[in-house]
């Protein structure tokens, strides 16, 4: 279920494009190759839910995809966001990352300057890259990153 605050930013942002009706839902894939992508990053937390270890990474990920119907007048923004997995109790599973509300804004924005770009000829303003204040303790582990083992994170290179 998506939280009220990303329904509600994408539901202040995308209710700009009416009389055309726009809806946002997670998905755990992409939904077809015909939709446009576009990825972002954050500043996220994360909390174990096995061992309570808890952690701050500035290599959050979301990765969104839209498609635009113009015969029903419609748009569909679909998205994944990445865990991490714990590195103190090794359980393989991946964590749900907890999106600060102003990091939740950026990403929104950005998704809706990009849908504006391809279906309502809105000139390429810039992607907002800018993220909370952080001070990493820690390397980015992309063997405990959901996003690089999908390829979907910018520390991710492909041999």
């Amino acid at each position: 279920m998506v939280e009220a605050l990303w329904r509600g930013e994408f539901g202040r942002l995308f209710v700009n494009y009416s009389p055309h009706m726009w809806h946002i839902s997670p998905t755990d894939r992409q939904p077809s190759p015909k939709w446009r992508r576009f990825k972002d990053s954050a500043k996220v937390r994360f909390c174990c839910q096995t061992c309570g270890h808890g952690w701050t990474s500035m290599k959050g990920r979301i990765v969104f995809w839209f498609h635009y119907n113009p015969t029903r007048c419609e748009g569909f923004v679909q998205f994944k966001l990445y865990g991490q997995q714990c590195t103190r109790c090794n359980t393989g599973r991946f964590e749900f990352a907890m999106w600060y509300p102003e990091e939740v804004q950026k990403v929104m924005v950005n998704i809706y300057n990009r849908v504006g770009q391809v279906y309502y000829g809105f000139s390429q303003l810039p992607i907002r890259v800018d993220r909370r204040l952080g001070k990493p303790r820690k390397p980015h582990s992309a063997e405990h990153c959901q996003a690089c083992m999908d390829g979907e994170c910018d520390n991710f290179r492909r041999a």
